[in-house]
């Protein structure tokens, strides 16, 4: 399930940008219409640039998809968030439901997946979709926290198929 906030964010932040940049051209042309000509050129290509980082980030959300195998459980997002992780299932050291958490961006070009310092756990790789059905993964190689459709399936899946203990 894909948040509304999420995607109204973004969705938001494209409209924002083609209105603010529209102002900023029109004042611009009516100053000094030959002037103009040379600021399209550089500031129209940015524009592009920036709505198209914003619509990937939204396109991404939607292809966001969590894959479980018998031996890895594959987080699938966009290169432009920090490309797919694999986590090996007997490097799982606990799963458990959480609260999406508040966290200090580190890497990535969205707000909704990407390395985030987390203040209770340190460095950990987010895929968020929504703000309700957190599960936070902690693993030999890292700490993960996703938002499956049905997380009590997903780690009712990976307990039987591993010998994880869950945490209450």
């Amino acid at each position: 399930m894909v948040s509304r906030i999420i995607v109204g964010f973004y969705v938001g932040m494209t409209v924002f940008v083609s209105v603010v940049f529209g102002i900023v051209f029109y004042f611009i042309y009516t100053e000094a219409p030959l002037n103009s000509l040379v600021a399209m050129a550089i500031l129209v290509p940015v524009i592009i640039l920036a709505e198209a980082v914003m619509l990937g980030a939204v396109a991404s959300i939607y292809r966001t998809r969590y894959i479980l195998t018998d031996s890895e459980l594959i987080l699938e997002t966009s290169s432009l968030i920090g490309g797919s992780k694999t986590i090996p299932l007997e490097t799982i050291q606990s799963m458990q439901r959480t609260l999406i958490p508040f966290g200090i961006k580190l890497l990535g070009a969205s707000f909704h997946d990407g390395y985030c310092y987390l203040p209770s756990l340190g460095r950990a790789f987010m895929v968020i979709t929504n703000y309700r059905d957190g599960v936070l993964i902690k693993a030999q190689n890292g700490i993960y926290v996703i938002t499956p459709s049905n997380p009590e399936e997903l780690i009712e899946k990976i307990n039987t198929m591993t010998i994880i203990k869950p945490e209450t």
